[in-house]
Formats: C-alpha cells, sequence, structure tokens
C-alpha cells in the first residue's frame, strides 16, 4: 500500500517538473542573454569616454536604432550584417557587431556635446514586452559620470 502513495508521490513531483521546466528555461536563458545588452553598452560607454577624452567632448553624430527592422521581426535573433553598422555615428565610435545579437542600439548624443545615451532595446523572448537598458555618459564638474537605467530587464 505505501508504494502506490510513494509512486503517486513521485508522479506528482515529476508533473511540476516537466510543468516548470520550460518556464524556468526561458527565465535562465533571458538572464543570458541580458547580458549581452550590459557588455555591449559598457563597451559604447567607454568607447564615448575615449572620445570625450580626446576631444573634450562627446561625438555629436547619433546612431541608430539598428538594425532595423528589430531581431524580433527577423526570426528572434539578428545575424552580424556590416553595412547596418556602417553609419558615421556608429563608425565614429568604432563599434559594430560581428556576432548574433538580440537587442537594438542607439547612440543619442546632446547637442551640447556633454552628454550622451548609449541604448538597447529588445524583447529576447518574443512575447511583446521589450527591456530598455541605458547608459548615460556625462561630463560633470568631477570629470565622467556614468548612470545606468534598466527597465523591465530579462523580458
Amino acid at each position: 500500500m505505501w508504494w502506490r502513495r510513494f509512486r503517486y508521490v513521485l508522479l506528482m513531483i515529476a508533473l511540476c517538473s516537466i510543468a516548470t521546466c520550460p518556464s524556468a528555461k526561458r527565465a535562465c536563458s533571458a538572464k543570458q542573454h541580458a547580458k549581452e545588452a550590459d557588455e555591449l553598452l559598457e563597451y559604447l560607454a567607454s568607447r564615448v569616454e575615449l572620445s570625450i577624452a580626446a576631444h573634450g567632448h562627446v561625438p555629436p553624430t547619433a546612431a541608430g536604432p539598428t538594425p532595423l527592422p528589430t531581431c524580433c521581426e527577423l526570426g528572434g535573433v539578428c545575424e552580424p550584417d556590416a553595412a547596418a553598422w556602417a553609419a558615421p555615428g556608429w563608425q565614429a565610435l568604432a563599434f559594430s557587431i560581428d556576432g548574433d545579437y538580440r537587442y537594438t542600439y542607439s547612440y543619442l548624443p546632446d547637442p551640447g556635446g556633454r552628454s550622451a545615451i548609449v541604448r538597447a532595446v529588445g524583447d529576447v523572448d518574443c512575447d511583446g514586452t521589450a527591456s530598455l537598458y541605458e547608459v548615460e555618459v556625462r561630463i560633470d564638474g568631477a570629470g565622467v559620470s556614468k548612470t545606468w537605467t534598466r527597465k523591465q530587464p530579462y523580458e
């Protein structure tokens, strides 16, 4: 009699595991894909800082959003395309993506040359809810500061 109850409990555990497995996998994948935005925005912000050190202001030419259409409209993952990164703004930052990626990137300089925003927007699971990652690079009295904003990460 105890064996039947034990089998029932094992069956319930197995069914619960199967039911939650896809959800857990999506959450884990979303966190891994979010690292792309963090890493590439950190790189872009460092490129803006180098330009400030060399010229005293942020690069003046805006870039992006790149790519258009978004990665979800292209099947969920964007493949490398050198032509997409040939715009003068991306060239000024010496920026391109040479591997698969999932976010749309933008560079938005302030007309006064004192600040710029680098942005990544993406919907890594293509469910209609996008994540927004931004870094504002600003010239202030103490030098250069960076302010991060993350809205709906892992979406």
